[in-house]
């Protein structure tokens, strides 16, 4: 599957998991908040698995702090658009879908640029084993 492939698909599954977001914006957020973080950490599952990678742990680590990093602003954010009357849900719910939606396209990003730093490295490898031994310079 080519990258562009990959992006597509990975952004239908983060614009899903978004409406889902928004939906479960609409709710308080302290019942919603278990939901929200599941379904963050499925966006990014869902993108690493389409582009087939493989994160160390220290990847994992650093998601796992993104996303709680997140989960804290989002709920304070929450808790603050709630105080507006009649609006507040909306807004609650808008930011939901804007935080999945952001943590979906930095993963599609972080992933993309991980392929194509590996399929570069791969290529210069490549390029370097064959030959006379003399190096050469490819513009």
């Amino acid at each position: 599957m080519t990258g562009v492939g990959r992006s597509d698909d990975s952004r239908k599954k983060v614009n899903q998991s978004a409406m889902i977001g928004a939906g479960l914006g609409l709710l308080p957020f302290r019942f919603a908040a278990p939901a929200v973080a599941a379904l963050g950490m499925k966006v990014m599952k869902d993108v690493q698995d389409a582009f087939e990678a493989e994160s160390s742990p220290v990847e994992q680590a650093a998601a796992a702090a993104v996303l709680g990093a997140g989960e804290f602003a989002l709920g304070s954010a929450s808790r603050a658009a709630r105080l507006m009357p009649w609006a507040g849900p909306i807004v609650s719910a808008v930011l939901t879908a804007a935080a999945l939606k952001a943590l979906g396209e930095g993963a599609i990003a972080y992933y993309q640029w991980s392929t194509n730093s590996r399929d570069a490295a791969a290529r210069t490898a490549d390029a370097s084993g064959s030959g006379d031994g003399a190096s050469r310079v490819n513009f």
